[in-house]
């Protein structure tokens, strides 16, 4: 008779600890499935918090370049002149540079039905980048701010990219898609190879 008591006692401590240890491995779970639910959110409000900046300071890049190009280039050789160009160029590369550490902040992982649309605009400003510190490369070694007309037509096309990104943030609600359409003509005359990646990334249309 002990024995049998011994052990049923034992089955019912055996079932709590059982149930005790399911209980620990439910809430286990679901705090995992909260944290990583919010680990989620916090990495989608980081890359429209990098949106945001690159916004503000794409505005900034925008002002200065054209700036830029209003300035009567063929007296640069006029110090007053050259001075502006200058002040108006250095500010629009370290914009262009603060932009390119944003867009590494931004990350396509769980952006969802989304993802390739935030990838293409990283690539697009990518590409930016590249003509700016392209531009950059050529004043320094050249000491002569002269550009091409393809040149400036580029520079109006940055213009014009950077001026959507800022009006769209403006909305309540970011719609990436709407702005890849609408930078899509600017950004083929920045980047040549920019149909080719469109057609790539099936984005053709």
């Amino acid at each position: 008779m002990a024995e049998y008591m011994s052990k049923t006692t034992s089955k019912k401590y055996f079932i709590k600890l059982l149930i005790l240890l399911l209980g620990a491995f439910i809430i286990y779970s679901i705090y995992i499935h909260l944290e990583y639910r919010n680990y989620i959110n916090q990495s989608i409000d980081r890359n429209y918090d990098s949106f945001w900046s690159i916004s503000h300071k794409g505005s900034n890049l925008a002002d200065r370049l054209e700036d830029f190009i209003q300035l009567p280039i063929e007296k640069e050789d006029i110090s007053e002149v050259k001075s502006e160009l200058y002040n108006n160029w250095r500010i629009v590369n370290g914009e262009s540079r603060s932009i390119l550490s944003d867009l590494s902040a931004i990350s396509t992982l769980h952006m969802g039905d989304s993802s390739s649309d935030w990838g293409l605009l990283r690539y697009s400003l990518f590409r930016i980048d590249y003509f700016i510190s392209g531009m950059t490369d050529k004043f320094l070694e050249h000491y002569s701010y002269v550009i091409s007309i393809e040149e400036k037509q580029k520079m109006e096309a940055v213009i014009t990219v950077f001026r959507t990104i800022s009006e769209e943030n403006d909305n309540e609600l970011v719609d990436i898609e709407i702005i890849l359409q609408s930078i899509k003509e600017p950004m083929l005359i920045i980047d040549h190879n920019y149909s080719g990646t469109l057609e790539r990334i099936g984005k053709k249309d």
